[in-house]
């Protein structure tokens, strides 16, 4: 049936009224109160947090405006550049100390280890600042602290005290210091450096982990065909470079070009240096390394890393070798835990191309037994070489009490191709709790069997104070 226009132009109006009143009434309601403070029409004047985060633990020293604290952004002074300068001081250190013993290798050990380091920061803009550092109780490989005597020898004080700056450096981006050179930003000027004595890490360690005078030039954000991110990175190091061994590198020069960029599963990495020694100690290195996701819980890492000397000159600062490292990672169902396994093998003697002394071998990053402790004349309690090896470690890190609390647990091997004798295992454990805010208590204990020469068995305690 059909119903008459009249009716149809009714009913039309009818609904149209019928809005209105209810979104006039929505209006009048809003108006006498606000659903959310309660108190008055429209917004609240008060800010509401998206989460109630804790109080911010305050620096040893903070002038200007303050690090990761609610706070308005001062104006600053505008250079002649164009680039706009907010100044801030910074400084923070974290000191350590620790009982530490070993016996079963040799010569048996214990002796109380200090470290303190203390670090300044002068921020001109969030990407120019000055940063210095200093480790007044460590001089080169002593730690400030005491030997005890142990199997008959006598104990005695070890003077570690020394306050040339560890690290002294300046950072910054050409783009923010000049700005005026690009107001359109049109030209490819985000190009940022770094000169002075600074730390630097390549393929986690295991090419570079040393603190040498440099300077460095990096461009990231490349766009590149079948990449989201390209990023490209040259260092040329003319003092403070230690060799592979460890040993100093006196007048050795490094030149390194690393480049990085993400895939749609796989982060890689490859990188290419080359080491000018002394007495004619050269040697070139390389690495590639990609680390991907697999699966929503699966970690994958892999790397392949190979260094060769150049000449006829023999000697543990460069060997000829490649050294193959793979670590599966994964968290257990409804956990935060880590499970995971890390191996490699070493061809040859493969030498790192720039080690600091107090890192250890390279092979530090398969596990807490091949860890350097980096504090006091104990190391690591599995030999961390990479002298024709193959090496494996399997551990789990737990957390507890909302992570203030964890423990990892840990069994690990190694080996030597050519020695059916130069083999070790070895199980560990260590224990870290949070107190208060700034300070952790961590125990290690560890414990093996070398083949051939007997058993061993060390331990560490030590306290953490982060100020």
């Amino acid at each position: 049936m059909t119903e008459p226009r009249g009716g149809r132009a009714r009913r039309l109006v009818c609904g149209m009224s019928c809005a209105l009143v209810m979104v006039s009434g929505s209006v009048r309601s809003a108006e006498a109160e606000d659903p959310i403070s309660g108190t008055g029409p429209g917004l609240p004047e008060e800010p509401i947090p998206l989460a109630e985060l804790p109080e911010r633990p305050r620096p040893l020293i903070e002038l200007g405006e303050q690090y990761l604290a609610p706070s308005s952004i001062a104006a600053g002074w505008t250079l002649p550049t164009g680039a706009v300068w907010q100044p801030s001081f910074l400084a923070w250190g974290i000191a350590r100390s620790a009982i530490q013993a070993e016996t079963g290798k040799g010569l048996d050990r214990l002796q109380w280890a200090n470290r303190l380091e203390l670090f300044g920061q002068l921020a001109l803009t969030p990407t120019e600042r000055f940063v210095v550092s200093l480790e007044p109780f460590q001089g080169g490989s002593e730690y400030t602290g005491y030997r005890f005597g142990v199997g008959g020898a006598e104990g005695e004080f070890v003077n570690g005290f020394d306050v040339t700056p560890d690290t002294l450096f300046f950072e910054g981006d050409f783009g923010e210091l000049f700005p005026i050179l690009d107001r359109r930003v049109v030209w490819p000027l985000d190009l940022g450096f770094m000169v002075g004595r600074v730390p630097v890490v390549f393929q986690d360690g295991f090419l570079i982990d040393d603190r040498m005078t440099a300077f460095g030039l990096v461009q990231n954000s490349i766009l590149a065909r079948g990449t989201s991110n390209l990023r490209i990175s040259l260092i040329t190091a003319w003092d403070g470079v230690h060799r592979g061994d460890n040993s100093p590198g006196g007048d050795s020069w490094l030149t390194g070009l690393f480049a990085e960029f993400d895939r749609a599963a796989t982060t890689w990495a490859v990188d290419a240096v080359f080491v000018e020694g002394d007495e004619e100690a050269n040697g070139v290195f390389g690495g590639l390394s990609g680390i991907r996701r697999v699966a929503g819980r699966w970690n994958l890492s892999s790397r392949l890393l190979g260094s060769h000397r150049i000449g006829n000159r023999v000697g543990d600062e460069v060997e000829n070798g490649l050294l193959g490292v793979v670590g599966v990672s994964f968290a257990p169902r409804r956990t935060h835990d880590v499970a995971y396994l890390n191996a490699v093998v070493s061809l040859g003697h493969y030498t790192p191309a720039a080690r600091a002394a107090d890192r250890g071998g390279p092979l530090g990053r398969l596990g807490i037994l091949f860890e350097a402790p980096g504090l006091g004349s104990i190391g690591s309690a599995l030999a961390s070489d990479a002298d024709r090896v193959f090496a494996a470690a399997l551990g789990i890190q737990l957390f507890f009490d909302h992570g203030r609390t964890q423990v990892v647990l840990e069994v690990a091997g190694r080996g030597r191709f050519e020695s059916s004798r130069d083999r070790a295992t070895g199980a560990g454990v260590r224990v870290e709790r949070a107190l208060g805010r700034r300070v952790v208590l961590r125990f290690d204990g560890y414990g093996g069997i070398r083949r051939g020469e007997g058993g061993f068995v060390g331990g560490r305690s030590e306290i953490v104070l982060k100020f």
